[in-house]
């Protein structure tokens, strides 16, 4: 995390979530109407009842987390078990590997290789998923 954080100079940066600093006050809104935050820990209801509506599930059902890793957190625990297989790509995101390793799966990793403009090869995942793979994690935007 500290080399991605640091490193100014690469020509797609993946030390943000690729969402740039805004100040608030130019927001051409009352912050007081933009508070979505719940009363209790499962966040704003009514976007989980309309998230909810718009899947066909029920609002219990939707969870509300603060970010991106806290959800990759949650999906990771509720499918990886242990000596079950998990197919992530490297390079890969730290935070990511390190969630995957920490519910003790048996980790594969599928090669991105700079001689192949990093691009991943189907045959490779296809050949390394098996009955136990139960979770396969690829950057979309690599």
């Amino acid at each position: 995390m500290h080399w991605s954080k640091t490193q100014r100079s690469r020509a797609v940066q993946s030390r943000t979530s690729g969402v740039a600093s805004f100040p608030l006050r130019e927001l051409p809104i009352n912050l007081k109407e933009l508070e979505i935050n719940g009363d209790d820990s499962y966040g704003y209801a009514p976007l989980q009842q309309a998230i909810a509506a718009h899947h066909g599930v029920a609002p219990d059902c939707v969870v509300d987390l603060p970010g991106t890793s806290m959800a990759n957190h949650l999906a990771m625990a509720a499918i990886i078990e242990p000596g079950r297989r998990s197919l992530i790509e490297h390079p890969a995101y730290g935070p990511i590997l390190d969630i995957a390793q920490y519910f003790k799966p048996n980790v594969k990793r599928v090669q991105r290789a700079a001689e192949n403009g990093w691009t991943i090869d189907p045959t490779e995942v296809r050949r390394c998923i098996t009955p136990k793979t139960r979770l396969v994690v690829m950057d979309q935007s690599s």
